[in-house]
């Protein structure tokens, strides 16, 4: 049995080496992807993960396509493979893809990877345990309206991720006011930060801590603090589609600018899921929630749906539907609030 599959790789290598020898004269110093259609792409490959390759093309920029779409990846550019155990290789050349994947050495010696074990190719500098990636986005939406009624409303959201391979830092913040003949009918914001470390057995899973302080002057809150470990795990984190879910216990105190102040200990969660079905088009899900453990908690929800998508200069838009709910709200307040709005931002 062991005799059988040496041979087979050898035979997957000398195919792997026959394509390239037939192939390569053409497209010198071009990678090319083989399609199961029959069509083949030239270009660079820039990454690749489980699920997705990103392929450089001179007709049409940066391009996403599901792996199960390609039959083959010939490079003629070295690339770096990160193992799902951690291994990294680096400065090889693709020359075949199926089952198995074949690279070259620098040497041009064949070395054959089973393809379920290739993490990544070409992986970003932090996944490699080198510095952090930034990320984030800083989105307002204002509207001023003058006749019968003055009305002037903003809206102002700002995020900031740093991404490393064992740690994450987060900060949120949002600011809302609204004013009709100059008098203020809105006004709140709220600061989040949360530290996540993720296993270095798992990758995926995570534990954290966070803290969130908010004001919101028309429903009674002074300043509600909440603090809390969690729990968490992160499904994808792909350009393409990021989930991640967190379950966690928070201590919430409340005070109040007219009723009693209170505590109490609750349940917390948050998920979070974006995708990409087109390049600069994002579809996105966020939701947040804790419920109070006893007479005095609360239940607050939080959640949102939007769409963003490009514009120009590197900015984006988007459409958003917030729905926030809290049972604990006092008198002559609403427990539900819907917020409709379109807003405009930058993102890195």
């Amino acid at each position: 049995m062991g005799a059988v599959i040496v041979i087979s790789r050898l035979l997957c290598a000398g195919l792997g080496l026959l394509c390239v020898a037939v192939l390569s004269p053409a497209m010198a110093g071009e990678d090319r992807l083989l399609m199961k259609n029959g069509s083949v792409i030239i270009g660079k490959l820039i990454s690749a993960d489980a699920d997705r390759v990103r392929f450089g093309t001179p007709f049409a920029g940066d391009i996403s396509i599901r792996q199960a779409n390609i039959l083959q990846i010939v490079t003629a550019n070295e690339v770096d493979l990160l193992l799902k155990d951690g291994r990294l290789y680096r400065e090889k050349r693709i020359v075949a893809q199926e089952e198995s994947l074949v690279v070259l050495s620098r040497e041009d010696e064949p070395v054959v990877f089973d393809v379920p074990d290739i993490r990544m190719v070409n992986p970003e500098p932090w996944r490699l345990g080198l510095g952090y990636k930034w990320t984030g986005r800083a989105e307002g939406a204002f509207e001023s309206e003058r006749g019968n009624s003055d009305t002037d409303e903003l809206d102002l959201n700002l995020e900031s991720i740093w991404r490393g391979l064992h740690d994450r830092y987060t900060a949120r913040g949002i600011f809302e006011v609204d004013e009709t003949n100059n008098q203020r009918n809105k006004y709140r914001w709220l600061v989040r930060t949360k530290y996540d470390r993720f296993s270095e057995d798992d990758p995926d899973n995570y534990i954290g801590l966070q803290a969130a302080w908010e004001r919101d002057e028309f429903q009674d809150i002074d300043l509600r603090t909440t603090v809390g470990p969690y729990l968490g795990r992160q499904f994808f984190e792909a350009a393409f589609m990021q989930l991640y879910g967190e379950l966690g216990v928070v201590f919430v105190e409340e005070q109040f600018d007219i009723a009693n102040n209170t505590d109490y200990l609750g349940l917390n969660w948050e998920v979070r899921w974006a995708i990409e079905p087109l390049a600069g088009y994002q579809v996105y899900v966020n939701q947040e929630g804790v419920v109070g453990v006893g007479d005095r908690g609360s239940t607050l929800l939080n959640t949102i749906l939007g769409i963003r998508f490009p514009t120009l200069f590197g900015f984006a838009a988007s459409a958003e539907a917030v729905y926030e709910y809290d049972s604990g709200a006092v008198e002559q307040v609403d427990t539900t609030d819907e917020t409709y709005r379109i807003k405009i931002g930058y993102i890195w």
